[in-house]
């Protein structure tokens, strides 16, 4: 599974093509962002614009596509805690920013997503399982 991930089935994103900031390193899923320069790199909290659709090159200039995040729009990722996520629903989480593994966590010091529910994929009490979210408008940059 990608770190980040829409939800919905007929969800039609809009993607763009961007080109790559110097020494990236980030994974088909993650979150990223354009640096001032214009240039896509990895997100940080509250600077968000889109999912990468491919991983980085680690070459400056490379074209990429990256999916815009929908602020409308389902999104799935795991749960960064080994204790389940029922806890979550209903609640505010924030992003942690790895490469090849973003997830939501519990306990930081931003608010970046509204857990809508657990994703139904996997079973209730799973260790870790994937949350549903709605990205929150103050956290997409773009």
């Amino acid at each position: 599974m990608a770190s980040v991930e829409s939800y919905s089935s007929g969800y039609i994103p809009q993607v763009v093509t961007g080109t790559e900031a110097a020494s990236q390193s980030f994974k088909a899923g993650d979150l990223v962002h354009l640096d001032t320069d214009g240039k896509v790199e990895i997100a940080t909290a509250g600077n968000i614009d889109g999912i990468a659709r491919g991983d980085a090159s680690g070459t400056t200039n490379n074209l990429l596509e990256i999916e815009l995040i929908d602020l409308n729009e389902l999104y799935t990722c795991a749960y960064k805690a080994s204790a389940t996520a029922q806890t979550l629903v209903g609640a505010l989480a924030d992003f942690v920013f790895t490469v090849g593994a973003h997830t939501l966590d519990d306990n930081g010091a931003t608010t970046d997503a509204f857990v809508v529910a657990l994703d139904p994929r996997d079973t209730l009490g799973t260790s870790g399982g994937r949350l549903i979210f709605r990205f929150l408008p103050a956290l997409v940059k773009g």
